[in-house]
């Protein structure tokens, strides 16, 4: 636990190079586990109001369930949105996290700062990425964060290069020797 919030931590100093997150208001996270990405984010940054975090089932109910408990009332799950022929942030200040399966990001009518994914695109079909970057596209995302591990860690994983071509090859590359000796490095793709 604690040191998955190290490691949460430390990409959020490495991507803070290239993203000024006091400036972001919305924010979608695809693969955010059991949520500790977006509490630390919440808990970091003020500014931060309005978030989707999309999982696949069951990660989603334990990362609902998890941000639940620090966040409360804030945290809309699946069975609140499930209904909505639109889902979107409601107009206001308040914290608001709305979490959704992935059936459900064809619903979202919202605009967003800041779309974040760590290690689990690489893990997808090719088809799979491709109708998410369709969807993120029709958001008008301003700025994009990929992270994956090093390539040759597990055989069954897309090279993490080969995910900008589903972003027109328009994110910068970056390889980042990880803290941890025994993992290497880590690769960041983002829009800055």
């Amino acid at each position: 636990y604690s040191r998955l919030y190290i490691d949460m931590a430390y990409r959020i100093e490495k991507l803070s190079k290239f993203f000024d997150f006091n400036k972001i208001k919305t924010y979608f996270e695809i693969g955010g586990g059991f949520g500790s990405n977006i509490h630390l984010l919440v808990n970091n940054f003020s500014n931060i109001r309005k978030i989707i975090y999309l999982d696949i089932v069951p990660n989603l109910y334990v990362g609902t369930e998890y941000l639940r408990y620090y966040f409360g009332k804030h945290v809309k799950d699946y069975m609140a949105l499930k209904n909505l022929d639109k889902i979107s942030f409601s107009k206001n200040d308040e914290l608001e996290i709305l979490c959704i399966p992935p059936w459900c990001i064809e619903k979202i009518y919202t605009e967003i700062d800041h779309f974040h994914n760590a290690a689990s695109f690489v893990e997808m079909p090719r088809d799979v990425i491709k109708n998410y970057v369709s969807y993120i596209n029709k958001l008008k995302v301003k700025d994009i964060s990929l992270i994956s591990y090093d390539w040759g860690i597990k055989k069954y994983a897309m090279n993490p290069e080969d995910l900008n071509h589903f972003f027109d090859n328009k994110l910068n590359l970056r390889s980042e020797p990880h803290y941890i000796k025994f993992r290497k490095k880590e690769i960041f793709l983002t829009s800055n």
